[in-house]
């Protein structure tokens, strides 16, 4: 579309007026999730012809206001993130261009900042590579300027240009933005991959701050973070909004997914119950205990009240008697005086993955072979370390041999093994099934490559609307999971994964198909279809786990549940009022009638 002297008389108006409107989006700390700061973005007025930030900026160009235009921007976006009164940077958009003018005005962000009350140290200039600087020298010294000032310096969409590099050595930034075209697809494309990969490393040796832009999808995120990545920005984890609005909750959950087995068994089999020492028992006593049975390694020591103060064991002991007067000097001092007296202690109701995890943190390296478990805080038992760590990986080893292999999910086996363990154990619990609807239509379309990355979205989202200390969450095989929810989360969490669902899959269609809500193909019959976008079909059932007698009715419960779910068209979760299987409740009946 050319341009014209209404879109020059327009743009002039909305300058006059200040008819401009910020934006912000976020960017969050990959590690944890954080909010670190947020990307200030421009829109016209809404019933404009210069609405598009394209549009307006590249009007701007052609008649020579882009300067007023970028300081009135700059304004604007200061006085808005000044009074959200938020923390984290602000991060600003300047043409490099701009810097390059004799008559660009020295300070005048300096003094929109000074009026906002804002430090300049929590501002971020932004210069995109995407505009070539020919004088090298002068760019140089008008980044100096704005340094003396405080600021940080960012190079934007780093890749877009074709002289990044150089102009990262000659600027030295504080912040390097990865253009988004690297970041598009990054698990699925190798050469991307290492680009990003070479980059990150060019930052830590560098001292540079490296932010993935462009994130639209989990599995790009993920891969981000696993690269090294410190930040992200993209639209999984927040949108250009008016509001600085806090995403941290959200990306924390997506940042916490992790693929694997987890082992969320009871500490009973590692736990042997010890006998305790108090505190003030003599040493050469608690000598003559190890003395006394050769299979005895170590005790815990407890005050009056039972609680744990410290663990000894037989090395310790036969270390203190081993040196010179050492036996005269420790055999009747308290054992207190002879003990390490920052075992780990644990409750007795945690489950083997938190013990390892504790375990395992760096705090603890130093740790004895064995630690204290504790029943409410009085002492309990002594646990082997090394116990923990054989059960955990007997049991992941076990598992892995009947995971799927996509998302490294429990497979039929293990799930059916852990339901008929609650039933056994007459545990309540809920049971999902979660199926994918219209998924081989999109399969056929996008191809598998695609399916599989939709299918690896719904595991993730499965994984983080779910406590990983109670739920257990398996796949079944194709689009199919389930989860068993043992607490009474389940309709909610279910609905939570229906919405984050519907909310994500949009970015896995091109866009004319997500606008349309789905697309045209031919079917097997050769005529041609509308396929709606991929939903979801919840099943939900709550098992009686005194009438059920294996994991084959508990299936038949939420089968039922899950044909029942899809009968809605969209998005549904259906709750299936039965406990037991429609087949067992006739048996059961007739049974009754005869007595």
């Amino acid at each position: 579309m050319g341009l014209s002297d209404f879109h020059r008389n327009e743009l002039l108006r909305i300058i006059q007026h200040k008819l401009l409107t910020p934006l912000f989006q976020p960017l969050v700390t990959l590690s944890d999730g954080k909010i670190w700061g947020y990307e200030a973005l421009i829109r016209g007025p809404s019933d404009s012809a210069l609405h598009s930030p394209i549009l307006l900026f590249k009007t701007a160009q052609v008649y020579g206001l882009l300067e007023p235009l970028e300081l009135l921007c700059r304004q604007l976006s200061i006085n808005a993130f000044a009074a959200a009164a938020v923390d984290g940077l602000l991060f600003l958009n300047v043409n490099p261009l701009l810097l390059l003018t004799s008559d660009h005005p020295s300070g005048l962000t300096k003094r929109f900042i000074q009026q906002a009350g804002l430090q300049p140290e929590r501002i971020v200039i932004e210069l995109s590579e995407q505009f070539q600087v020919e004088d090298t020298d002068l760019f140089i010294s008008a980044v100096k300027h704005y340094r003396e000032f405080g600021f940080k310096i960012a190079i934007d969409d780093l890749g877009s240009g074709f002289s990044g590099l150089k102009l990262w050595s000659e600027l030295q930034p504080d912040i390097v933005k990865i253009d988004r075209y690297f970041i598009d697809q990054l698990h699925r494309d190798p050469i991307k991959k290492a680009f990003v990969k070479n980059i990150i490393e060019i930052a830590k040796n560098t001292g540079s701050s490296i932010v993935a832009e462009g994130i639209e999808t989990s599995e790009e995120l993920i891969t981000c973070k696993e690269l090294g990545a410190d930040s992200g920005q993209g639209y999984l984890l927040g949108r250009p909004e008016v509001e600085c609005r806090d995403v941290s909750a959200n990306a924390a959950q997506l940042l916490r997914i992790e693929k694997g087995l987890s082992l969320n068994e009871s500490l009973e089999p590692v736990i042997s119950l010890v006998a305790a020492v108090i505190a003030h028992t003599p040493a050469l006593q608690v000598a003559a205990m190890f003395n006394k049975d050769k299979n005895l390694a170590c005790v815990a020591v407890v005050d009056e009240q039972q609680r744990p103060v410290g663990l000894v064991s037989k090395g310790m002991i036969n270390e203190r008697f081993s040196h010179q007067f050492g036996r005269a000097l420790y055999e009747k001092k308290a054992i207190k005086h002879c003990m390490e007296q920052s075992p780990v202690v644990v409750e007795r109701k945690l489950s083997m993955d938190s013990v390892s995890t504790i375990l395992t943190t760096g705090e603890n390296q130093d740790a004895s072979l064995y630690f204290i478990v504790t029943d409410n805080g009085k002492y309990y038992g002594l646990g082997s370390v090394r116990k923990v760590l054989r059960q955990i990986s007997e049991h992941k080893i076990q598992l892995a041999r009947y995971a799927n292999p996509l998302t490294l999910l429990p497979g039929n086996v293990p799930i059916n093994t852990q339901i008929d363990k609650l039933l056994a154990q007459n545990e309540p619990f809920t049971i999902a099934y979660i199926d994918i609807d219209n998924f081989k239509p999109y399969n056929d379309q996008y191809g598998y490559s695609k399916g599989d990355l939709v299918i690896e979205l719904l595991a993730q989202i499965i994984q983080a609307e779910t406590n990983s200390s109670g739920d257990f969450v398996g796949h079944i095989g194709g689009d199919d999971f389930i989860v068993l929810f043992s607490g009474d989360n389940a309709e909610a969490a279910a609905e939570r994964i229906s919405q984050h669902f519907e909310q994500r899959i949009k970015y896995y269609y091109l866009p004319e198909h997500s606008a349309q809500g789905g697309f045209s193909a031919m079917d097997r019959l050769g005529a041609a279809s509308f396929y709606p976008l991929i939903t979801l079909s919840i099943g939900l059932a709550m098992p009686d786990t005194a009438l059920c007698r294996s994991h084959h009715d508990v299936s038949d419960l939420a089968s039922a549940a899950k044909q029942q779910a899809k009968k809605k068209t969209g998005n549904s979760v259906f709750i299936n009022k039965r406990r037991v299987p429609e087949t067992l409740a006739e048996g059961r009946s007739l049974q009754l009638n005869i007595g």
